[in-house]
């Protein structure tokens, strides 16, 4: 009896070794940084060693400050304000949604784009020409995902200046000036935005210009147009602001 106990217990754990080595190659779930666990090299749950900074995963979202729309004949003109509430991260890329609602709330028209965002910086993203009727519009909603982070020392805002402005109160309203790629690279797209105020320092419209690829310490005209359909006396000139954005 003693021998066959021995026996079977000698048995059972060499059965018992057989089932865990089995696990261990076979079955056990492969570490991913995803399982909710620290394991496979982690330093954190789920963050650093081969998964993403572990400082990334606690940044604050993107904020949106506002959004505007604008009618230009039978279109829109779509305008917001993003921020970047971290100073030491921006995103190399980021998509973007605007969920066009009419006044009951029905979702009647989304517009999908991409962009960047340097860290810590305020942003702007204007759509001159949306394919639908302002006085369909009852609210717009933006979403932002897919953010391709990276530090500030990775991804470093280029300097660029704006200069030269003169402004013609006709109509079309045009803004002209001057970009300069201030910087000894080049930069493969840059864009100019502009946005028009009233006396009350209200925004009453807003455009945008494409400039695309800018060499080394590259001077660029630009022109921006607005909709014909602002009134002149409106207008505050002195209120006009001028941004612009480029990228690497």
């Amino acid at each position: 009896m003693l021998k066959q106990i021995l026996y079977g217990s000698g048995y059972l754990a060499v059965l018992f070794l057989i089932i865990i080595v089995a696990y261990l190659i076979w079955l056990k779930p492969t570490p991913t940084c995803f399982d909710g666990r620290k394991n496979g090299g982690e330093t954190g749950v789920d963050c650093g060693g081969p998964c993403l900074s572990c400082e990334i995963q606690t940044l604050a979202p993107l904020q949106v400050s506002w959004i505007k729309n604008f009618p230009v004949g039978k279109n829109t003109v779509i305008a917001t304000e993003i921020k970047n509430p971290n100073l030491n991260w921006g995103a190399e890329n980021l998509s973007y949604v605007f969920h066009i609602y009419d006044i009951y709330d029905n979702e009647i028209y989304t517009l999908t784009k991409k962009s960047f965002i340097y860290s810590g910086e305020v942003k702007f993203l204007v759509e001159p020409n949306v394919n639908i009727e302002a006085t369909q519009i009852g609210d717009i909603a933006l979403s932002i995902s897919d953010l391709n982070w990276k530090s500030q020392a990775d991804f470093p805002r280029p300097e660029t200046q704006i200069r030269g402005l003169k402004t013609e109160l006709g109509l079309p309203i045009k803004i002209g000036g001057l970009f300069l790629n201030d910087n000894s690279y080049g930069l493969s797209r840059a864009g100019i935005f502009g946005f028009l105020y009233n006396q009350k320092g209200d925004l009453i419209s807003a455009s945008k210009t494409e400039l695309g690829k800018t060499g080394a310490f590259e001077e660029k005209s630009f022109q921006l147009t607005f909709p014909q359909n602002i009134a002149l006396e409106k207008i505050d000139s002195s209120k006009t602001k001028i941004y612009a954005e480029a990228i690497r």
